[in-house]
């Protein structure tokens, strides 16, 4: 199994603690669940007193799927960014696997 390119991008110096390895994890778990996706990445910024996160996963065959939150914690800001890329790409497989195509009639 080729190896997931997983970026994870810390825009503070004073960022807590394992913070980058919680986005890593996080990141990981994404790719487990939709085996379909060739790239995460993870930018958690300080933007004055709130964390900001951004998560966009590039899936085949399709554009990115991104999400940027805000919280008052790093890693809530992370979990509620990928939560909303994981509806984002359960709403696209529902379609895929909900579309059809047209059949043009012979006359």
């Amino acid at each position: 199994m080729p190896v997931m390119p997983i970026e994870v991008t810390i825009r503070q110096q004073d960022a807590p603690p394992g913070i980058k390895r919680y986005a890593e994890l996080r990141a990981t778990k994404l790719v487990e669940e939709f085996p379909r996706i060739e790239s995460v990445r993870v930018v958690v910024d300080m933007q004055r007193h709130m964390y900001e996160a951004q998560v966009v996963a590039q899936q085949k065959n399709l554009t990115a799927v991104g999400s940027k939150e805000f919280a008052d914690n790093a890693r809530a800001a992370i979990d509620t960014a990928v939560a909303r890329v994981e509806k984002q790409l359960r709403k696209t497989i529902r379609k895929r696997k909900h579309s059809y195509t047209r059949v043009a009639s012979r006359k």
